[in-house]
């Protein structure tokens, strides 16, 4: 019998006689609590042990030293997948703050827009003013006519008129409104 042969007879051997135990001790961690299968553990032990035939390592207690594997193979993986949500976690940190940061640069940049609109209906004469300040809120033509008592044309008019200075306004601080309406 071939030396190969030999150590996998006694791996399937040692794995007949303790896989009870093995799978006892590691479900005792309860690694799915942690999203980890135990049968990725005992893997990981089967390797240990394979290795442990290979350098023909001489063990008195077999139940012993299993144990003593199954609970450094649950340790290590245990460690590997902290270190791994670890990872992850800074992962997601960076990029909340990259978010965060490119949102807080949009919003800087809508803030000065909005005040640099702000300035420039303020610079409109007094009755061009109030129609275009209501229809930035939203307001059609009849409820601000109706809202001053005005006719429809009038208003109109006047919001037309506005509307078209604060173009020019906008146009003359370099805000390019097309883009931004």
């Amino acid at each position: 019998m071939d030396w190969n042969k030999k150590k996998e007879d006694e791996l399937r051997s040692i794995l007949d006689r303790f896989s009870g135990l093995i799978r006892v001790h590691i479900i005792k961690f309860n690694p799915q609590r942690f999203g980890i299968d135990p049968d990725d553990i005992s893997q990981e032990i089967r390797i240990k042990i394979w290795r442990l035939l290979h350098h023909e390592k001489n063990i008195k207690n077999y139940a012993s030293y299993i144990k003593k594997i199954v609970n450094s193979s649950v340790i290590d993986v245990l460690r590997k997948w902290k270190r791994d949500e670890g990872i992850m976690l800074l992962e997601k940190q960076k990029k909340v703050s990259e978010i965060k940061r490119d949102y807080r640069a949009a919003l800087s940049l809508e803030e000065n827009l909005r005040d640099t609109v702000a300035q420039a209906v303020d610079s409109l004469i007094e009755s061009r003013r109030k129609v275009v300040r209501l229809y930035l809120l939203d307001m059609t033509i009849e409820e601000i006519s109706a809202f001053y008592n005005w006719s429809t044309n009038k208003t109109r008019n006047l919001l037309y008129r506005g509307l078209a200075d604060l173009k020019s306004i906008l146009k003359n601080k370099d805000v390019d409104y097309e883009d931004n309406v």
